[in-house]
């Protein structure tokens, strides 16, 4: 790794020493910076315009550039509120939720409150763009407030960065565009292996609970289009007539007794992702919740299944008494079931979920809708081979996924040392 040929501190400890020739210069004198607004979400005159407006969300952590928000406004809105018109090329800094996040606008545009737009003066902004890319914990904790952290502009504004010759920005610009752009290149590809072995996961699991393992049974065709033909000795039943289906509820958040504590694990859609057994969850409730019936406890072996919004359709069991919320059902299996192959069958349907909600804003799936869901079923002796087959078979998959999963994060970290190297002037690009 090529370095400069002399070092000074640069009184910046995140950044430490920094090349000889190169300054440690506040934001606010490398850009011009201005604040975003939101035009009154009433006026409908206001919105779906010509005039690309940019909030936190409308970027993430790995988009470089921001071309178009989820909505527009009109020249009325922009003109009814102080947000700024700011040049292609600009930074667009989110100052909250989340703080740091950082893009180059693509086009002409302005935002809302929640960022920063910053117009480079006499600086390459895609230097910028990397350095501030790197500097996501430092700008959290300069974020203050009570009921979600933010930082103030002027904080931003005062933030001192490394500042080399504009020829040199524009070279270390230049050489982790081609680098990143190799780096990004094998995530992807590895990531593509993940949505693979997902999809290999998933055929698994449908094929095991729809045909059985037993390769030499006849078929018959069960009547259900994604189920198709079953073994002879199998049925196909309404998930009501295999268990007793409730919801979930929300003890008073104000009510602190029933906080207070991590007696149960109370579970929220957020908690139910790809494993299909459930283990801690991020809030908990106390006994007193459970013995003022302020909160509901659902058995062990209890089939968690969200039943609203965005991640309708994920299940997940759990081996041990809990709770959820409302937005969850709570499926507890029948005798003569097993509720991991229930839960496994369950995890075949999400896209006949989403058909069977109720959607108005939200796709909502309530405990009528989920008890008129059919499945195949085997007797409980094949239930449980399945469920052993599967086991086996997904563990295997998920050690895969877990060791691409590492190699991603591996590689994300690789970027980020390259990038924090070459914008402090500790890799020589030039």
């Amino acid at each position: 790794m090529k370095k400069y040929d002399a070092y000074k501190p640069s009184g910046v400890d995140w950044i430490g020493e920094i090349p000889e020739g190169w300054e440690i210069k506040k934001i606010k004198h490398n850009f011009e910076i201005y604040a975003g607004a939101t035009p009154k979400t009433e006026k409908e005159s206001f919105w779906d315009g010509d005039v690309v407006w940019i909030t936190p969300a409308d970027y993430k952590t790995d988009d470089k550039i921001v071309l178009q928000g989820e909505r527009n406004i009109t020249i009325e809105g922009y003109n009814s509120c102080n947000t700024q018109l700011v040049p292609q090329g600009s930074l667009i800094f989110s100052k909250r939720a989340p703080i740091g996040t950082v893009a180059l606008s693509g086009v002409e545009l302005c935002t809302n409150q929640g960022c920063l737009s910053c117009v480079p003066k006499k600086v390459n902004s895609l230097y910028y763009y990397y350095v501030i890319s790197i500097c996501t914990e430092f700008f959290d904790m300069l974020g203050s407030g009570a009921t979600f952290k933010e930082i103030s502009a002027d904080a931003f504004a005062n933030v001192k960065l490394p500042t080399p010759q504009i020829s040199e920005q524009t070279a270390i610009a230049n050489y982790l565009d081609a680098k990143c752009a190799k780096i990004d290149k094998v995530v992807a590809v590895q990531r593509k292996r993940i949505e693979l072995l997902k999809e290999l996961k998933q055929s698994i699991i449908t094929h095991a609970v729809t045909k059985g393992l037993d390769k030499t049974a006849k078929m018959k065709d069960s009547g259900i289009d994604w189920i198709g033909k079953i073994p002879e000795g199998w049925k196909v039943k309404r998930l009501k007539l295999l268990a007793k289906i409730k919801t979930g509820t929300t003890p008073p958040t104000k009510v602190e007794k029933y906080y207070d504590s991590e007696d149960i694990k109370w579970y929220t859609p957020s908690d139910i992702t790809d494993s299909l057994r459930l283990n801690e969850s991020e809030r908990y409730i106390s006994n007193i919740a459970k013995l003022e019936n302020a909160g509901k406890l659902f058995p062990a072996k209890t089939i968690y299944f969200v039943g609203i919004g965005a991640t309708i359709g994920k299940v997940a069991v759990c081996d041990e008494e809990a709770s959820c919320n409302q937005q969850v059902n709570a499926i507890i299996p029948n005798k003569g079931n097993n509720y991991l192959y229930l839960a496994y069958c369950l995890r075949c349907q999400k896209e006949i979920v989403y058909l069977m909600a109720n959607v108005v804003t939200l796709p909502i799936m309530n405990q009528e809708k989920n008890g008129e869901l059919k499945l195949p079923v085997p007797p409980f002796s094949e239930q449980t081979a399945i469920v052993e087959y599967l086991d086996k078979k997904c563990a295997t998959i998920d050690k895969q996924i877990a060791k691409v999963e590492k190699q991603i994060e591996l590689l994300k970290e690789y970027k980020q040392s390259v990038i924090t190297e070459c914008v402090t002037g500790k890799r020589k690009v030039c």
